[in-house]
């Protein structure tokens, strides 16, 4: 998936939306929140068919724009969607323009919306100019709205993306902003209108409630606490859909939760099984996801069989995910080469468990992963020392690169645990460094508070 462009920012997750949340729960007429329950289930056809019926009006174009941008933010390298987008969102401003002389706010929400898409596709068509004025449409049409009448939480999701993410712009990107006459935005005052979205919109909750979590999650604020709060208010809002627990798992990964990451991921293929029309890539999406939770455990065997599964299936394979796939499946067998994975005792935090992964790793002094396999175990059995000594065993041989950082990562961990502080964030720097290590927002977080067993 595509790291999305500043305007509304989907760097961890797809932007969705929920009908309710558990602060303050929201009216929405039948109709629409049977149409948005199909969203965050990834039933993209099934909600083309809720939203077929009632007038051609501004709402009506607007929600079934929102459905493309879903496929497009899963598929997006489909050249064919944007199109479809660019001329959906068209129609949408251009009907929001033409109800707008009625005088009230609603038209003006749903052409203030639009052009907060138009201003994410400007983006993801590499046009940040376009994009920037996009923006700024979407920011005075969205303040009219308001004005006008309509619900200001149902406003608050595009004012407060433009608000925070128009002040968190680079220094020089500001004055570009300055020169083109772009407002400024106001960091505070967005993270309020988007906490007030998540509580109170009737149809962008969850996609507030998301933006919230990757703004505190992303490499500027590095703020993992708030990231996590948000998240588990996120699960509360909406605990068995698959987009919210397809976003968590997401935010797990990237802090090296592996195991709770595979456990929601699980929840979501239950989830999706009980319905024969989910999104093929979104299944992909899901499959992807869990192999790369699978890698980063260090069980590269059920990383690889995923992978290859997903493969097999032969649908929902967007060029990039074939790719990512692919590439799982050879990092995989890698790893996995010359190990009886059937040999080792199930992945549980005890010492038990420790004890019998280090007799397998002793016999099999020539494979360093069977090394980081025994200091992983000891670590999650809070046997610090066993630990650092198997991990250090590891990093001192020929270990594979794909599994280097981690093994840093968990060495300093086990520093941590042995009040080692300035040995541990030693490590975290080191496993922060390494490109495209997926849980190096985990080494930024410790390096920020000291890693704790079972945390």
């Amino acid at each position: 998936m595509r790291t999305a462009a500043w305007i509304v920012a989907s760097t961890l997750f797809p932007a969705l939306a929920v009908t309710s949340t558990a602060d303050a729960p929201v009216a929405v007429s039948d109709d629409r929140a049977a149409y948005l329950e199909c969203l965050h289930d990834g039933r993209f056809s099934a909600a083309v068919e809720k939203n077929a019926s009632g007038k051609d009006d501004a709402e009506r174009r607007f929600f079934a724009a929102f459905i493309t941008y879903w496929r497009l933010v899963f598929d997006d390298d489909n050249t064919k969607l944007q199109a479809l987008l660019d001329h959906q969102l068209e129609t949408v401003v251009s009907a929001a323009e033409a109800a707008a002389r009625d005088g009230t706010g609603t038209p003006f929400l749903w052409g203030g919306n639009g052009h907060l898409l138009l201003g994410q596709l400007r983006a993801w068509e590499k046009r940040p100019m376009a994009a920037a004025f996009e923006a700024k449409k979407a920011k005075r049409a969205l303040e009219t709205a308001v004005t006008n009448g309509a619900a200001a939480p149902d406003a608050y999701f595009g004012l407060g993306t433009y608000n925070y993410m128009a002040d968190a712009l680079p220094g020089f990107v500001k004055g570009l902003r300055a020169l083109l006459f772009i407002p400024p935005g106001n960091k505070a005052r967005g993270l309020e209108q988007l906490e007030t979205a998540a509580r109170e919109s009737r149809f962008f909750a969850f996609e507030a409630r998301v933006l919230l979590v990757t703004i505190y999650a992303n490499r500027h604020e590095k703020q993992y606490a708030r990231a996590i709060e948000q998240r588990d208010r996120l699960i509360a809002q909406a605990p068995d859909t698959v987009a919210s627990l397809y976003a968590s798992a997401r935010l797990d990964i990237s802090l090296g939760r592996n195991d709770a990451a595979i456990a929601a991921l699980d929840r979501a293929s239950r989830r999706a099984g009980r319905f024969r029309d989910v999104d093929p890539v979104v299944l992909r999406s899901i499959d992807l996801l869990r192999a790369r939770a699978e890698f980063g455990a260090l069980r590269p065997d059920l990383a690889g069989e995923t992978a290859r599964a997903a493969l097999a299936s032969g649908a929902g394979l967007s060029p990039s995910i074939h790719q990512d796939l692919t590439q799982i499946v050879a990092a995989s067998e890698r790893l996995a080469q010359g190990v009886d994975w059937s040999a080792l005792p199930d992945a549980a935090a005890t010492a038990d468990a420790a004890a019998a992964i280090e007799a397998y790793a002793g016999s099999k002094p020539d494979r360093p992963m069977l090394a980081l396999l025994a200091g992983d175990a000891n670590l999650r059995a809070g046997r610090a020392t066993q630990a650092s000594e198997w991990l250090e065993r590891a990093s001192s041989s020929n270990l594979p690169p794909a599994a280097k950082a981690g093994c840093q990562l968990r060495q300093g961990q086990a520093a941590d645990l042995l009040g080692q502080r300035a040995k541990a964030l030693e490590f975290y720097k080191r496993a922060a460094e390494t490109p495209g290590f997926s849980a190096k927002d985990a080494a930024f977080f410790y390096s920020q508070a000291p890693f704790r067993a079972g945390a």
